[in-house]
């Protein structure tokens, strides 16, 4: 049932009289039926971009899911990424080490410094 300016005004009309206290029994049932037939109309109206909008949530929430999850991976690569240079910063501290030890050790054998050659 689609709604018109006249069951508007009619609406109007009984809802007045509802608050004048001037409704017998017939105009209630009239009052209530024209109500009924508002949110009716007002829903199928309604249905189409209430099913968009929850389309548009329900994509929305899966972008968000996914964007999680991404950032998830994101920081467990980040993670991974600092490990490996602290364990290149170590490797480098440590073969460093090797090749101070080295040099010392040729020097203490030949009394030459070791010349390294670029």
């Amino acid at each position: 049932m689609e709604w018109s300016n006249e069951k508007q005004a009619r609406l109007d009309a009984l809802r007045a009289a509802e608050l004048m206290g001037t409704l017998d029994e017939a105009s209630k049932v009239e009052l209530a039926a024209l109500i009924e037939s508002l949110e009716v109309d007002e829903q199928e109206r309604l249905a189409p971009a209430l099913a968009e909008m929850l389309a548009e949530q329900i994509s929305l929430r899966q972008q968000v899911q996914e964007s999680e999850s991404s950032n998830e991976q994101l920081v467990s690569l980040a993670a991974q990424q600092e490990q490996l240079l602290a364990d290149a910063r170590r490797l480098l501290r440590d073969l460093q080490r090797r090749h101070q030890a080295i040099r010392e050790a040729y020097q203490h054998v030949t009394g030459e410094p070791l010349s390294v050659a670029m």
